[in-house]
């Protein structure tokens, strides 16, 4: 495999929270480690860790913004702890894949699961569960949808045609 350029290996870092913690505190090996090119060594290997976490710190803020707005439910729950677990989450995990964005919000709800799952909203984690799976069609009971400014049970149903997918909450009005 080539050497990677500076560009690249910057990239990583500022992606990589265990990685800029290696950097910070031995940035030659770091710089060997991800097999960096040698002509930039040496301006790699100069960069401030301090200002490589802040700039880390700008990105997942950019990222826990786009997050929020497809898991709102979440995040109101979340309230105040809603910033240090994303950071945290996200100073280990950086989505690669096409979609990136929904992958990020489902991999942080999943994330959720694991100790945390009082403040995981029922019908976003159903929604990412059918938009990440296979299924053509599914309906859940989900209690507790805050609709008209009331708490309600609804039947959430989606589908899923050859193009998109669909979204629907049904509710009994009293």
């Amino acid at each position: 495999m080539a050497p990677i350029d500076f560009i690249t290996a910057l990239g990583r870092l500022l992606r990589d929270g265990l990685l800029r913690d290696a950097f910070h505190a031995d940035p030659r090996a770091v710089a060997a480690q991800m097999d960096l090119r040698e002509s930039d060594r040496d301006a790699f290997v100069r960069l401030n860790p301090e200002d490589l976490e802040f700039q880390a710190g700008v990105l997942i803020r950019k990222r826990f913004d786009t997050v929020q707005k497809f898991t709102p439910e979440t995040f109101r729950r979340l309230g105040c702890e809603a910033w240090p677990r994303f950071s945290k989450y996200a100073r280990s995990y950086w989505p690669a894949e096409k979609d990136s964005i929904t992958k990020d919000a489902y991999e942080f709800c999943r994330n959720l699961l694991h100790g945390h799952q009082e403040f995981l909203c029922e019908a976003e984690w159903n929604r990412f569960q059918f938009i990440f799976g296979r299924r053509r069609f599914a309906v859940f009971c989900v209690r507790g949808i805050l609709i008209r400014h009331k708490r309600r049970t609804v039947l959430q149903v989606f589908v899923r045609s050859s193009a998109r997918w669909h979204e629907r909450l049904f509710f009994m009005a009293v």
